[in-house]
């Protein structure tokens, strides 16, 4: 395309009643078409509007729409006659923020949608602007805690994008593209120029709804869409809303970018649906896509990159590089930050702000590139302010955002930032947004057992110290949805716990216990105090520690009131010790002659003994006997017996610290679906025999 006007011209010639634009009402209807010709002529009035308005090429002009034709018009008017567009976000932009923006950019006016709507302004001669190396549109970054940055962008810079996206999705005059995203951000703006450019048409709805996306795609007869990443998620449980309407659908391909892609999220929704996404990576400073992956691919291999969550290969205009922070470009799975130079990215920042490095863009994403074929396909760790550097090691946060998904179905979507620590400089945190309908507490300890104990998809260096429940719309998000990690890491700062937080109950805090806890001593004290002669070295029991989950009892005044051990594993939990501090032991008799099993059973059933008596008070019933399971225990002649618990009927804890700790052991097998069982021993055997005898 050598001229924008040009373009609308040879459109409306070619064509003139085939529909350009579709405005659509709130539920995806069509309740008007505007044609080839007619966006033709309601270019040429809003170009005679903007020069009424005093404006000439050069200028900037602020512009207050929602999504809507008249903003597409009003903008391709503009660039058109070379007047540069600002679009304000009229949701999220404060009078601060709006009063920065028009500032910053020198707009010499400002034009709300009710006053274009009121304009009369008739299609008269205007002064076209001949190529498109004009300046043409000014989009601010999404900011965080500072003021964002206003990237420049040329018609060229937009047009060059559109044809890339275009020869990457297979645009063709026949498909229709649907507006699910805002106009003032670049990735509508960009796609509806792509449709534009490749002759298909444009539906727009007045605002993307959860409930109505299917209808919208359904009833507009969008044919493709461009969505982030939390439109997915809403979509995940919308199926009734899609067999609504699914024998309407035309939608045979979606494009997904702009925010980081949960690649468990993305298989779930093309196994659920049979539409296709297409993860596409870029910024506004690029004018939109600068990789993305391939139409071209066979199922497996398209599966496999959805499940890498890879962003594809560089679009036709994009020279990518991933680089180190000298410059020196990096070889294949080298990681470093990606790089990327073309006609594409834009000229710079307003106010000159650095952005390149040797003709490159830094665009601050670490990430990397590997062969597939002859071709290179990219991967993304996250941004480079947002990595984690914990003890000097990197961390990505969309690694293990996506493994937490794994970890737990009941994760909807899940944000990890840094938070200080002392030891390590920056540990990994999490905030979780559950699924509907999942209870929260009980989910959020089901994670953090199963992030403990049973799961081999994190290392430990990785998995979340700090954990926090928010809700989807507590998510600080911008107005395409995504997340502000700098906001969302001070908003919940004060309301994270401890992944070895578990339980608490009026008298105890109960939480586990690692081989780096300042209470490892005092448990082991208590460990050796309940089970001699079976004491541990300190060594061994960092291992018992690492081996076991110890769940210990908090008092009010920090000290160590009992504790549990057990394992997780299969749904299943088994017990292996309780201690508690008031626990008085008893000098153990010799006894000479051991017992057959037999005998040690019925001597459990008759309730002879207290250990099983106390397990038996709390609702176990016994399952087996062993001899030999600790020969070393003179207490119970080296028998072991084990028991099962049935499932809570309450989750108060209350009674002695002993009590509560099996109450608490039972109410986290409630929270996960498991088993509960005890490996004890039938401590009064010793002692029984010595008095029968």
């Amino acid at each position: 395309m050598q001229s924008l006007y040009e373009h609308l011209r040879a459109l409306a010639h070619a064509d003139s009643a085939r529909p350009a634009l579709l405005v659509c009402d709130a539920g995806g209807t069509i309740v008007e078409e505007i044609s080839r010709a007619e966006v033709l002529t309601r270019v040429q009035a809003a170009a005679a509007y903007l020069q009424s308005r005093g404006l000439r090429a050069g200028d900037r002009v602020a512009l207050e729409f929602g999504n809507s034709a008249d903003l597409l018009i009003l903008s391709w008017a503009a660039w058109a006659t070379g007047i540069v567009t600002v679009p304000l976000d009229m949701k999220r932009d404060t009078d601060e923020l709006r009063e920065y923006k028009i500032k910053t950019t020198g707009a010499t006016l400002s034009i709300r949608q009710e006053e274009f709507l009121k304009a009369t302004t008739a299609p008269g001669d205007a002064s076209w602007m001949p190529g498109l190396s004009h300046e043409a549109l000014v989009l601010f970054t999404s900011g965080t805690t500072a003021h964002p940055k206003g990237a420049r962008l040329t018609l060229q810079n937009l047009v060059v994008n559109a044809e890339s996206i275009i020869e990457w999705l297979h645009i063709t005059e026949d498909d229709r593209f649907l507006v699910e995203l805002p106009l003032h951000h670049i990735n509508a703006t960009t796609f509806c120029l792509a449709s534009l450019v490749a002759r298909a048409s444009v539906a727009l709805p007045p605002v993307y709804s959860n409930s109505r996306f299917f209808n919208h795609a359904a009833h507009s007869g969008a044919t493709f869409t461009s969505v982030v990443p939390s439109i997915i998620f809403d979509q995940l449980g919308r199926t009734k809303e899609f067999a609504a309407v699914n024998g309407l659908l035309r939608l045979n391909r979606i494009q997904i970018g702009s925010a980081p892609v949960t690649a468990s999220a993305a298989l779930e929704f093309i196994d659920t649906y049979h539409i296709p996404l297409y993860q596409g990576y870029g910024q506004t400073e690029t004018a939109l896509r600068v990789t993305g992956v391939p139409m071209d691919l066979s199922a497996d291999a398209y599966r496999k990159l959805v499940s890498d969550n890879s962003i594809g290969t560089p679009m036709s205009w994009a020279h990518v590089e991933i680089a180190d922070k000298t410059g020196r470009i990096m070889g294949e799975e080298e990681g470093g930050e990606l790089i990327v130079k073309g006609p594409a990215v834009m000229q710079g920042y307003l106010g000159g702000e650095p952005a390149f490095r040797d003709g490159y863009f830094l665009t601050g994403d670490i990430g990397y590139w590997k062969k597939s074929g002859e071709k290179r396909f990219f991967y993304l760790v996250g941004r480079a302010k947002e990595i984690l550097i914990k003890g000097g090691v990197n961390i990505s946060p969309v690694a293990v955002e996506s493994a937490l998904q794994q970890v737990s179905t009941n994760i909807d979507q899940a944000y990890v930032v840094g938070k200080e620590d002392d030891r390590y400089g920056e540990e990994v945190a999490a905030a979780i947004v559950w699924k509907k309908g999942v209870e929260p507490t009980g989910a959020m300890r089901a994670l953090k057992l199963t992030l403990l104990a049973e799961h081999q998809i994190l290392s430990d260096y990785e998995i979340p110290k700090y954990l926090v429940t928010i809700g989807i719309d507590d998510l600080p998000v911008t107005s395409t949805g995504k997340v502000q990690r700098t906001i969302l890491k001070k908003t919940c700062a004060g309301g994270m716990s401890s992944v070895y937080e578990l339980l608490t109950s009026p008298e105890f805090q109960c939480i586990v216990i690692p081989s780096q806890s300042r209470l490892v001593e005092a448990s082991r004290a208590l460990y050796n105090h309940c089970w001699q002669p079976l004491e541990k070295s300190a060594s061994a029991y960092k291992k018992y520690l690492g081996e076991y989950l110890t769940l210990g009892a908090i008092d009010s005044d920090g000290a160590l009131a009992g504790h549990i051990s057990f394992s997780y594993a299969d749904k299943k939990i088994t017990c292996v010790s309780i201690c508690s501090a008031g626990f008085i032991p008893k000098p153990v008799p010799h006894v000479a002659e051991i017992p057959d099993t037999e005998f040690v059973r019925q001597y459990l059933r008759a309730g002879n003994d207290p250990v099983m008596n106390f397990h038996h008070t709390l609702g176990a019933k016994l399952v087996e006997v062993t001899a030999g399971g600790r020969p070393e225990d003179a207490s119970s002649l080296g028998y072991t017996m084990l028991v099962r618990y049935p499932p809570i009927e309450t989750r108060e804890m209350a009674g002695p610290v002993s009590h509560q700790l099996i109450q608490a052991v039972r109410i986290l097998a409630s929270d996960t679906g498991a088993e509960v069982y005890a490996l004890s021993r039938p401590g009064g055997l010793a002692a029984y025999l010595e008095r029968t005898a």
